[in-house]
């Protein structure tokens, strides 16, 4: 991919779309440090909040930026969630990990809290749903 150059303000979401093998996976695992190898970043920066992402170290970027700043959402919903667990286990077990010193009321509150952030319906209701429920 080449020539790749987009914006954010504070809380803005980017969604990037095209054409099947047009490079909006690539870019994105590009942006998260996730290229897998031989892939590489041969030129170029991400730039965000000041800092240059390609000179973070893998901790660095596990521990500060992925999750907590910046999440991606992946092409195939069914596998995004594990179809074995409800949809606000999985949720509140990302919370715990990303955020150790919410308590469990506090997890519950910010699980359903997201969910409608999203657009979820009754979201109250489906904390103890699984995925394959929230289909359609």
């Amino acid at each position: 991919v080449d020539g790749v150059s987009f914006g954010l303000k504070k809380s803005q979401t980017l969604c990037i779309v095209g054409e099947s093998g047009s490079g909006k996976s690539i870019t994105s695992l590009s942006i998260l440090g996730l290229i897998e190898k031989p892939g590489q970043i041969v030129g170029g920066s991400i730039q965000f909040l000041g800092q240059d992402l390609l000179q973070l170290k893998e901790k660095q970027m596990q521990k500060e930026i992925r999750g907590k700043k910046i999440g991606m959402i992946f092409q195939e919903p069914m596998t995004s969630l594990n179809p074995s667990y409800t949809v606000g286990f999985q949720i509140n077990e990302v919370l715990k990990i990303h955020h150790p010193s919410l308590n469990k009321k506090e997890r519950l509150e910010r699980v359903v809290y997201e969910l409608e952030r999203v657009g979820i319906p009754h979201a109250g209701d489906k904390y103890h749903e699984y995925p394959f429920n929230l289909s359609g």
